[in-house]
């Protein structure tokens, strides 16, 4: 369609003079263009550089593996803001400022390939007609998105004030700055428009043609004088806003962008997601220190962490142990680190380069000044702050990198928590009973032999300390081992060869005991030929499933060979639900209750098994499932992970009590969990809070109670 010929006028004067009353395409202003863009992309240039040399002081960390995944997870992340959009006010203003910009970006870059290239050296314009017309459009429409941007974003944080936000002087200064940028823009179009006696094609920009009609009173000098003005001032703000890009506020648009692009790859995949760093043997033989006791002992991507850091504080909003309370903010603990980052390293860097001991900088202590150590016990491991992170920082292995220096290096942890971890070392459980008892919880109607004595098994029931020792989660192990019979598959167990599967040894910062745990099973595996493992413990199966294997590829046996970790793990949930699908289980009987399903951290969101178990809820006969308030991804922890569970919580409000008054404002009478920490502490929750009509049960025992028997 000839939209041009609709104006009864060549195609080529359906156009603007580009450089309009600033001296034309071949004035001086042209080069003064050039002078301002080069300087703005120097500083640029130099203040990234700058940064980087700081980042590079931290330990080296393999970030430029996978260079297609890292480009999809840029695109799926960056263009498409996936994670930003999970929330709908703050995500639809940063999706407009985004989008809003890179239209902008690709509108003036247009113009610079007509003017700087086709114009310039083969004198030829394609910027008119049709052209002309659509690019117009979209250069109005982008700005106007930009603009709306802005003003959400500016009601958000000057009058809602969601408490969330630290408003900082250099806060007004970005949105000023982005604002004017773009207020200018509309500015300059509407006075050329106003200028130019209103030609009626320029309809096309809808905004400055409206705008225009307010300066129809104004004389042409002085129209001329105002676009002049209004011209410049429009040209450095957009300088120096792309020179800023690197620095402070404005920072956060290149380097989120470089952060995203180096992100944890394995964070992708629910295979490998939020899984723990694994020490490797060979460093506790070489090491003089492990863990992170200084700022510098991080790795350069945990540095550059701190300074992607949007201080969005959407971390901060889903963290338990923020919201309780405690100590913690992980956006606060970030950039905490930032500024011991900030303050430390460039003395390093000038040590270095003076040729002094870096031994004698002088500078705060990371942990006990920049971060305080109740900061780093409140965390809970739940990851959601990760989960909530837009930018993809990574706060937990931070968290826990400096929890393995106060135990490994200095002996400091909670009492509670070293006498569980000396019960893990004496007796393979955090409890304290003789290791050999592990067995003793099996009825001896349940036909449940170990692998020593009959090895040809479907699955090994990888069975866990809670299950184990603790009367109330061996009910659930007794239901899962009927189910799985009903269903015509043979179990076995370890009995007494099983060991502490080791998550809270790793979490709590013991990495020793956990190479020394996760040895023993990998033997014992290794040994019977485990091809099949099920667990009724998120935490055993995350452990199991993830840093396991990536243990086993560091790690070497007790003979001196390399450990394997050839076996698939399965957890009770995933496995019940597809025995209900194919129906080698029937439900009949029906429960008639209400029923709210608590998602554990290490179910869900480290390992995305949200589905099953609601499934399985589902299939029982009479049951009236009703969510929670936070649920799935946005799930709100028991307070157990991270070790949490053997350390006594002494500030703010107890997690468990928290979420149990979730549960209870459901209305439901029953909460189904899949984990044995979250059975308990929801269970102690409600004898804690006396709620009378509120028990918690296992989704195992939910299904053989209602099992065709």
């Amino acid at each position: 369609m000839d939209l041009a010929g609709l104006y009864n006028m060549p195609a080529t004067d359906v156009a603007r003079e580009m450089y309009f009353n600033v001296g034309g395409p071949h004035g001086f202003m042209r080069w003064g263009i050039y002078i301002f863009m080069f300087a703005a992309f120097i500083y640029l240039g130099v203040t990234l550089v700058k940064r980087i040399l700081v980042w590079r002081q931290g330990k080296g960390e393999l970030r430029t593996d996978f260079h297609e995944k890292r480009i999809m997870a840029f695109i799926k992340y960056v263009i498409f803001q996936v994670k930003v959009l999970r929330e709908s006010y703050a995500g639809i203003f940063h999706a407009s400022l985004f989008w809003g910009f890179a239209g902008l970006f690709v509108v003036t870059l247009i113009i610079v390939a007509q003017e700087d290239f086709t114009e310039l050296f083969f004198h030829t314009k394609f910027i008119y007609g049709n052209f002309y017309l659509i690019w117009s459009f979209f250069g109005d429409f982008f700005g106007f998105v930009v603009l709306v941007g802005c003003i959400m974003a500016i009601y958000r944080r000057y009058v809602m004030k969601p408490s969330r936000l630290d408003t900082k002087p250099i806060d007004t200064f970005a949105l000023v700055l982005i604002t004017f940028i773009i207020v200018s823009g509309f500015l300059n179009e509407a006075l050329r428009i106003a200028i130019t006696d209103f030609p009626k094609f320029e309809i096309w920009s809808p905004f400055g043609y409206a705008l225009a009609h307010l300066f129809g009173w104004a004389s042409k000098p002085v129209l001329e004088t105002s676009h002049y003005i209004n011209w410049w001032l429009h040209m450095l703000t957009a300088f120096a806003f792309i020179g800023l890009v690197a620095s402070d506020k404005l920072g956060h648009v290149a380097i989120t962008m470089l952060n995203i692009y180096f992100q944890n790859l394995d964070n992708e995949d629910a295979n490998t997601k939020y899984a723990m760093k694994v020490i490797s043997p060979a460093e506790f033989e070489t090491a003089e220190s492990f863990g992170v006791g200084s700022v510098e002992e991080f790795t350069w991507k945990q540095l550059m962490d701190g300074d992607a850091c949007t201080r969005c504080g959407r971390c901060q909003d889903n963290c338990p142990a923020h919201l309780t309370e405690k100590p913690l903010s992980p956006k606060k603990m970030i950039n905490d680190v930032k500024d011991a980052m900030n303050e430390r390293v460039p003395k390093l860097m000038e040590a270095k380069k003076a040729g002094a001991d870096p031994s004698t900088v002088e500078s705060k202590m990371l942990i006990g000044e920049s971060v305080k150590e109740d900061e780093i016990w409140s965390c809970t491991n739940c990851a959601a702050c990760l989960e909530n992170c837009p930018v993809q920082i990574e706060h937990v292995n931070k968290i826990n990198d400096m929890r393995r220096y106060k135990v490994l290096m200095e002996g400091d942890m909670a009492g509670e928590l070293q006498t569980t971890l000396t019960n893990m070392e004496n007796n393979s459980n955090p409890f304290g009973f003789g290791f050999a008892a592990r067995a003793d919880w099996v009825p001896e109607d349940l036909g449940l032999k170990t692998l020593a004595e009959d090895p040809e098994v479907d699955f090994l029931y990888y069975v866990g300390c809670y299950a184990s020792f603790d009367k109330r989660n061996q009910k659930i192990g007794v239901a899962l081992v009927k189910i799985l019979q009903k269903a015509g598959y043979k179990v076995g167990i370890l009995g007494a060869e099983e060991a502490c599967c080791g998550d809270a040894a790793m979490r709590g910062g013991n990495e020793y005991l956990f190479h020394a745990l996760a040895t023993q099973n990998l033997e014992t595996f290794k040994a019977y030929g485990v091809k099949k493992i099920i667990t009724t413990c998120p935490h055993g199966y995350n452990v199991i499933k993830k840093e396991y294997k990536k243990f086993a590829k560091v790690g070497v046996g007790s003979d001196g060979q390399p450990l394997e970790a050839d076996y698939e793990v399965y957890h009770h949930t995933e496995i019940i639900a597809d025995l209900i699908k194919t129906g080698k289980i029937k439900l009949t009987g029906a429960l008639n209750e209400t029923i709210t399903y608590h998602d554990s951290c290490f179910l869900g969101r480290y390992n995305e098994i949200y589905k099953a178990p609601r499934d399985i809820i589902k299939a029982i006969p009479g049951t009236n499932l009703v969510e929670m308030s936070r649920n799935h991804r946005k799930s709100f922890c028991c307070g157990a992970g991270g070790a949490r569970m053997f350390i006594e919580e002494h500030l703010g409000t107890r997690i468990n009590q928290f979420r149990t008054k979730d549960a209870q404002s459901t209305g439901a009478t029953k909460i189904a969990t899949a984990c044995p920490f979250c059975l308990t502490m929801l269970s102690d929750g409600a004898n804690e809070l006396d709620i009378q009509n509120l028990q918690t049960f296992d989704l195992a025992e939910y299904v053989y109670n209602a099992m065709e028997k």
